[in-house]
């Protein structure tokens, strides 16, 4: 009888192996089933206590007591995050090495630099696009605006006067404001700042007439009526600032309006088996879902999103050739692909 029992399971097994075979998951498909059982190495290229460092180590911590195994993070900072991602592309594809990416790492640095050590767009598994960093368009108290559409108004009363700052060439803040005053044929001056705080100094101080700042940056101040909120980037209101209407919804209809300046994402090894990268996208798609978590990366002054890998690899091909263009025309060289 214990014999029989034992030939009934041997060919069970054998049945369940074919089967897998059968649905073209391969022989590692019985393998997987056990993932994971062991910890995860999730790799972040840039330093311990930003914000994407902290957003991606609230996520984690809700998958890897949801998983049942701890997720380590490993800090990887430098080269504007391609030292981590490098990382990323090089570890075994096993599921046991993930890692982080913000959209400036496999989009803006890749472009700007011909020597970066990995092709985004074949050496990584996209699993989830956990937030996005939306930037609020921001007006001194002396300019006579309190919508979008008002302030294009100002745009053509004053061309050739004004000016505009943002926190270096090329960026969202830049390249945002280089359309408005192209479309209206207006001159605008740009400048670019060392940081956030002397841009908002010469903002509020009124030499300059726009910029575009972080939500958590500008609401403060908005509130106190040291300057005025006119819209936000994106697709979307932040659940933070309900009632503050997106440009796009405001009528500025070019892409830069409609994407935000950022977002950050779950990235995998490319080869990573299919169905490891399944369970990491539920895990991580999941952990947004839960309320806590997203008010965590809320109050962050990042807006929390958990698209699939799938849609999140359908935003990087979306979003790459548009800032393609728009670093160019900032007079920016593009080296890279």
């Amino acid at each position: 009888m214990h014999h029989h029992g034992n030939l009934s399971r041997r060919r069970l097994l054998t049945q369940a192996g074919a089967a897998g075979l059968a649905l073209g998951l391969g022989p590692m498909a019985l393998a997987e089933s056990d993932y994971p059982n062991q910890p995860i190495r999730f790799i972040v290229p840039f330093a311990a206590g930003g914000v994407t460092d902290l957003t991606m180590r609230t996520v984690s911590k809700y998958v890897a007591t949801h998983m049942g195994h701890p997720i380590v993070i490993d800090n990887r900072a430098g080269a504007g995050g391609t030292v981590g991602l490098a990382g990323v592309a090089k570890a075994n594809p096993n599921g046991y090495t993930i890692g982080a990416t913000a959209s400036s790492s496999i989009i803006a640095t890749p472009l700007l630099n011909n020597d970066v050590p990995f092709d985004p767009s074949t050496d990584f598994a996209f699993i989830c696009l956990l937030a996005t960093v939306p930037m609020v368009l921001t007006v001194p108290v002396s300019v006579p605006a309190t919508t979008a559409a008002e302030f294009l108004k100002y745009v053509e009363a004053n061309r050739g006067k004004l000016n505009y700052g943002s926190t270096a060439v090329g960026h969202y803040g830049h390249v945002a404001m280089m359309e408005v005053s192209d479309s209206l044929k207006a001159g605008m001056v740009h400048s670019p700042y060392k940081g956030e705080a002397p841009l908002m100094q010469d903002l509020l101080g009124g030499t300059l007439q726009a910029a575009f700042f972080a939500p958590s940056t500008a609401k403060p101040l908005a509130d106190a009526g040291k300057l005025r909120m006119l819209g936000i980037s994106g697709s979307q209101r932040l659940r933070t600032l309900p009632n503050l209407p997106t440009l796009a919804e405001q009528g500025w209809s070019a892409p830069i309006f409609k994407m935000n300046p950022g977002w950050v994402g779950v990235i995998a090894p490319a080869k990573t088996p299919a169905p490891i990268i399944a369970r990491l996208t539920d895990e991580y798609v999941g952990a947004i879902k839960n309320p806590g978590v997203a008010q965590q990366i809320s109050e962050y002054g990042m807006d929390p999103v958990g698209a699939n890998g799938e849609e999140f690899a359908a935003t990087y091909r979306a979003e790459k050739p548009i800032w393609r263009a728009l670093l160019a025309k900032a007079g920016l060289e593009i080296k890279g692909g």
